[in-house]
């Protein structure tokens, strides 16, 4: 008996914690970059097979900055089934916000930045426009 009251205690705890939760905790947005704007994703991609992926997007190893996508949203894209490539900064020092994919490939192309593909961290995930 006493069993279940403490289990039904501890359920009606949780339940009313996860009332008192805002709905919008419960997501976590990043940036993505595309042609110099800004849009936000959801923190919770979903996997799809490697080297499946079919829109490029860039992620950057040694510096802090969210990814750089070819694409936007009705633009081009395959809906966030997400290529993922690698760039790092061959000099840190020189690191610096990059928010177009035709200044990677230029910054590739100068040599200020690496780019490796990594099939196995393809993802899918949507982009939406901030605001």
């Amino acid at each position: 008996m006493r069993t279940r009251f403490t289990l039904v205690m501890v359920l009606a705890a949780l339940v009313a914690l996860a009332a008192a939760t805002p709905a919008a905790a419960a997501r976590e947005f990043g940036t993505v970059y595309v042609d110099g704007e800004s849009y936000r994703t959801f923190g919770t991609p979903a996997r799809v097979d490697a080297g499946t992926g079919t829109d490029p997007i860039i992620a950057f190893t040694n510096f802090d900055q969210g990814g750089v996508a070819k694409y936007a949203p009705g633009r081009g894209s395959h809906g966030g089934r997400w290529a993922v490539w690698l760039a790092t900064w061959n000099e840190p020092a020189d690191a610096h916000l990059v928010t177009s994919f035709d200044d990677v490939l230029a910054l590739v192309e100068a040599g200020d930045i690496s780019l490796v593909r990594n099939p196995q961290a393809d993802f899918r995930c949507p982009i939406l426009p901030n605001g």
